[in-house]
């Protein structure tokens, strides 16, 4: 999971290679500039209404924002994995993640 800092960042990168201002986001997205000040400078984890309204004015799904994946372009592979993914229950999931994270760890 992303930080509050890197989220933000993630988002400023995006407006700004949108061409937006912070006003024009902030107005775009439906809430306060302070709202979004106030992520830079407390670290707060903004709502999920607040990364909603940010990501209509990008014009991006929250999964682009939350974890840099273009929806758009889901590779058949990706969609096999989520359909494999859904029906595994709490245990299992777990198990997946921690191994995915292993052979994740490897390669980097």
């Amino acid at each position: 999971m992303l930080s509050s800092r890197e989220l933000y960042e993630r988002v400023d990168k995006l407006r700004r290679e949108k061409g937006m201002s912070v006003n024009e986001l902030s107005s775009a997205a439906g809430i306060s500039h302070s709202t979004l000040n106030s992520w830079k400078l407390r670290g707060t984890m903004p709502k999920l209404d607040v990364l909603d309204g940010i990501c209509y004015a990008l014009g991006i799904h929250l999964m682009t924002l939350l974890y840099d994946m273009d929806i758009e372009n889901i590779s058949a592979d990706e969609v096999e994995l989520l359909a494999l993914w859904k029906p595994l229950d709490k245990t299992q999931k777990e198990a997946v993640l921690t191994m995915m994270k292993a052979m994740n760890a490897k390669t980097e």
